[in-house]
């Protein structure tokens, strides 16, 4: 293939021959293509509409329980009323109403018992031993005197009997009172209790000291083990005899009775206020302080027995609260009603009702995020059509696009504004970075993060940390497998260091961006004091999201039928199960494939297509032909040619089977749909030559239809696909010719890449002719690099050289001249003169239609290609050739001569 222009016309009988690069460049998809584009775009569109709205076109409306994502304002004027002030008023006049009243006689009886309890506890106080004794009495120790010294503290009491001296200033006239009584004295005549207690000779200290101690010891047990024991209990104990304490407590509790039945009682705060209008009910002939101590007894025991009505006064409320005037307040458009961050109460709701405010978010913020959608997408459509068309016009692509911005705002949706943290923007990122190479996703990924900051589903601190997050993931991608790692925890450091930037950003505001614009900078970037816990879950949240993306790829694969370079490479693993099968079913198609993928991936690289799909559809591109291998020349090793003894339609259906058998293959063991369409586009729709002139040569030209032994495709749509059809046929030609040179090889994959050209097997792909020049450049490259100049040494079993080296290389240059024969006839297709360079042994003829014998269209090197030949045992694989039928010369005169183009897969037709 020439650089020169192939636009020219061909002289004498030859065809003229015009290219058109835009025939070659058809991506736009057709029919059913476009139908299913064109709904995948406008459908992905909407549902991404629907992703980023949902909560707001959805939404029942403002509950209480909402908080405002924003100020809302009021969208008219008008006169409300005010919740608050109103709830005011109406609670000031519930607290001025007067509650009614009734009487509870059972708080009464409550009360009588509990005077009744106290007395038995002084009775039992005074059984314990705590009494009034004589000797104290004697010694002129008054009753709340001998209640000091016996509910004192030790300290206390040691300086009341003397054992330490006066040291505190507190109860200091008890004290010494009590310390002078205690050391004065006992009287010569004592009472008959007192004569008891002074038989023996000892001081009024020693004896009241004596007593003292024994009863604070009973009152200590006593404590210890009952109810608590008031001073006014011990009081009376001590104060009464314990032959009158009956007629005292008597005398109390009529006294008792008679203020329970005299007095209706409000509840008070201090039972203590009743002490003067109980002590009137108290005998005269009781001392005061008795009268005071007894008081206080019926005081502790009284309870209200007057109790609310709930009823009648819940009545009265409510008539002063149907009297109560709402309070209204005026409220102009615009106003703010609540703010931003508040949360909805039910009194702000009826505010929002009143107004007519059903959301917070209104039309207008709808009809700002459809545009901002429109933009966005308008931007990343017009970045593929210009630097990636095939990913543009590819549904399947748009598809997993859509798929992924998608479930990316849902996520947005659901976590914003609970954990933002593990929004999944990052693991996005590094999902379009996988399948489309970054700079698709940097052009997918900045729209989507601007939608975001549109609707405002996200903080915007959080934000920025994830789009820091999503582009620390697309530079960081490798395609080693490993580096995946290394790739998640560059997207968790980046996360926590965006979120700490977003902070940093907010502090230092107003120092960059002025006073103005500072408070809506600050206002935007919120976010919680960066402590290590913050940061940790921002971290977490970037391993999260790229555990996640991870782990989807082979869903997304089967899904879409899209392909990783993780997955090719695992496909071309020479363990792989079908391959292993391929090498030890059909070895010599095995080592075809090997050559073709080397051949592919080199050309793929030169125009910089997917090298690595490239190599994985060449090895997989014939695995058909293991399910009947001897059918094909590469695998008969010698064996009779089966076809030999076939009718052309049955060798056109065998060699047809291999590419149906290949596709069953591939979907048995799931192979990615990217990797099957090599297989029937390999071959595209060309023509079975062989075959077809051997059914001439049965049946007449006129009666056999050139399409029935045509491939039914598809072509090739897209340019890996077109060069592995390329590389197939190349490489069945250079390995059919023998000892050729550099210039023989390069003007026979010129010849195949320009019948494919004429063909029209490019149409459908985006190949132009510029990139099929580099392609063929490539391939002579590769073949250049195996097929170097080597010494070739002669055989020998004596380990001398029977001939002198001239001799022997005189000797193998004239082996190596082929036989060359000019038909005479034209070309019943394009009615060029054919030389024919026919093999030795074959019966098959390959035809490089030069216009004279011995001459060649010049190269893009300005070179010229004398000759092709056929090697001894034939061509293997013969795609730019005049078959004849086997045992003819396809140049006898009146046989039916056409110029066609064969399939990589003919080579099973010679004998």
């Amino acid at each position: 293939m020439s650089t020169s222009p192939r636009n020219k016309t061909e002289t004498g009988n030859s065809q003229q021959f015009t290219h058109h690069d835009e025939l070659h460049h058809a991506i736009f998809p057709s029919g059913k293509d476009f139908f299913a584009w064109l709904t995948i775009g406008a459908l992905g569109a909407i549902l991404l509409f629907f992703s980023l709205t949902a909560g707001e076109i959805f939404s029942p409306g403002i509950s209480p329980g909402d908080i405002a994502e924003k100020d809302i304002r009021a969208t008219q004027e008008a006169t409300i009323i005010d919740p608050e002030a109103t709830a005011s008023a109406v609670e000031v006049a519930r607290q001025h109403v007067i509650p009614d009243f009734v009487i509870d006689r059972e708080n009464d009886a409550r009360s009588l018992q509990d005077v009744k309890q106290q007395f038995v506890v002084i009775k039992q106080i005074q059984d314990a031993g705590i009494e009034a004794d004589a000797i104290l009495q004697s010694l002129g120790v008054q009753p709340a005197e001998h209640v000091y010294a016996l509910t004192c503290s030790s300290d206390i009491f040691d300086q009341i009997v003397g054992t330490k001296p006066i040291e505190l200033k507190e109860q200091s006239d008890y004290v010494e009172l009590l310390k002078k009584r205690l050391e004065s004295p006992l009287p010569t005549s004592p009472s008959r209790r007192g004569r008891a207690h002074s038989s023996s000779p000892v001081s009024g200290l020693a004896s009241a000291t004596g007593i003292l101690e024994r009863q604070r010891s009973i009152l200590s047990e006593m404590r210890k083990n009952a109810d608590p024991i008031s001073d006014d209990q011990i009081f009376l104990a001590v104060a009464v005899k314990p032959t009158e304490l009956l007629q005292f407590a008597d005398t109390t509790l009529q006294a008792t009775n008679r203020i329970l039945q005299q007095f209706s009682r409000f509840p008070v705060k201090n039972k203590h206020d009743w002490h003067k209008v109980v002590i009137e009910f108290l005998p005269d002939s009781w001392n005061a302080v008795l009268r005071a101590r007894a008081g206080t007894i019926i005081c502790d025991a009284l309870e209200p027995n007057l109790v609310i009505d709930p009823s009648g006064t819940k009545a009265k409320a409510d008539a002063a609260v149907r009297d109560v005037k709402p309070v209204t307040r005026s409220i102009k458009q615009g106003d703010v009603v609540i703010r931003r961050g508040d949360v909805i109460t039910e009194e702000k709701q009826e505010i929002l009702q009143a107004l007519q405010v059903k959301s917070v978010k209104s039309t207008a913020v709808l009809l700002v995020l459809g545009v901002s959608l429109l933009a966005a997408l308008g931007f990343s459509g017009l970045f593929l059509l210009t630097y990636e068309p095939k990913h543009f016009f590819s549904s399947r692509s748009i598809a997993l696009m859509y798929t992924i911005g998608i479930v990316a705002s849902v996520a947005t949706s659901v976590l914003g504004s609970t954990y933002p943290q593990f929004v999944p923007i990052p693991g996005a990122a590094l999902l379009l970075t996988i399948f489309f190479r970054r700079r698709v996703a940097a052009a997918l990924i900045l729209p989507i993060t601007v939608l975001l900051l549109v609707e405002g589903l996200i903080n915007g601190a959080h934000l920025v940390a994830l789009t820091v997050a999503a582009f620390a993931a697309i530079l960081s991608y490798s395609k080693r497998r490993n580096s995946l790692v290394f790739c998640g925890l560059v997207i968790g450091v980046a996360q926590a260091v965006g979120f700490l930037c977003a902070y940093g950003l907010g502090r230092i505001a107003p120092y960059i961006f002025g006073d103005r614009i500072a408070p809506y900078v600050v206002t935007w970037l919120p976010a919680a004091t960066p402590d290590l816990q913050t940061v940790g879950l921002q971290f977490a949240g970037g391993i999260v999201s790229s555990i996640i993306a991870i782990g989807s790829l082979p869903f997304l694969e089967n899904i879409f039928g899209l392909i990783t370079p993780y997955r090719l490479i695992e496909l071309v693993d020479a363990e792989q199960p079908l391959l292993r099968q391929l090498e030890e079913k059909a070895p010599g198609t095995y080592q075809h494939s090997l050559a073709v993928a080397n051949l592919a991936e080199a050309g793929a690289k030169a125009i910089h297509s997917d090298a690595n799909l490239v190599r994985a559809g060449a090895m997989y591109h014939d695995i058909g032909k293991m399910v009947k291998a001897k059918f094909f020349i590469e695998n008969q090793l010698g064996a009779a040619n089966p076809h030999d003894s076939m009718t052309p339609e049955e060798s056109r259906d065998r060699v047809l089977a291999h590419v149906t058998d290949g596709i069953e293959l591939a979907r048995k063991y799931s192979l990615p749909k990217a990797v099957e369409d090599f297989i029937p586009m390999h071959q595209g729709t060309t023509l079975m030559a062989y075959f077809y002139h051997k059914a001439c040569q049965r049946d007449g030209a006129d009666n056999v239809d050139a399409m029935f032994y045509r491939y039914p495709g598809p072509k090739p749509n897209s340019k890996e696909t077109a060069i592995v059809m390329l590389a197939d046929v190349s490489e069945a030609v250079t390995h059919s010719m023998k000892d050729p040179s550099e210039e023989e090889v390069e003007t026979a994959i010129d010849k195949v890449f320009e019948n494919r050209w004429q063909d029209g097997q490019f149409s459908d792909s985006s190949l132009t002719y510029e990139e099929l020049h580099r392609v063929k450049l490539a391939f002579v490259r590769v073949w250049r690099t195996l097929h170097h100049d080597r010494l070739k040494y002669p055989s020998t079993t004596t380990g001398k050289m029977p001939v002198p080296p001239a001799t022997a290389a005189v000797g193998a240059s004239s082996a190596s001249t082929a036989n060359v024969s000019v038909s005479s006839e034209q070309s019943a297709t394009d009615g060029a003169p054919v030389a024919v360079a026919q093999g030795q042994s074959s019966g098959i003829a390959v035809a490089i239609a030069p216009e004279t014998v011995g001459s060649s269209l010049p190269d893009s090197n300005g070179k010229e290609s004398s000759r092709m030949e056929a090697g001894s045992e034939g061509p293997c694989d013969c795609v730019i050739a005049e078959f004849g039928p086997p045992g003819e010369n396809v140049t006898t005169g009146g046989a039916h001569q056409h110029h066609v183009h064969s399939s990589a897969d003919e080579r099973d037709s010679k004998k």
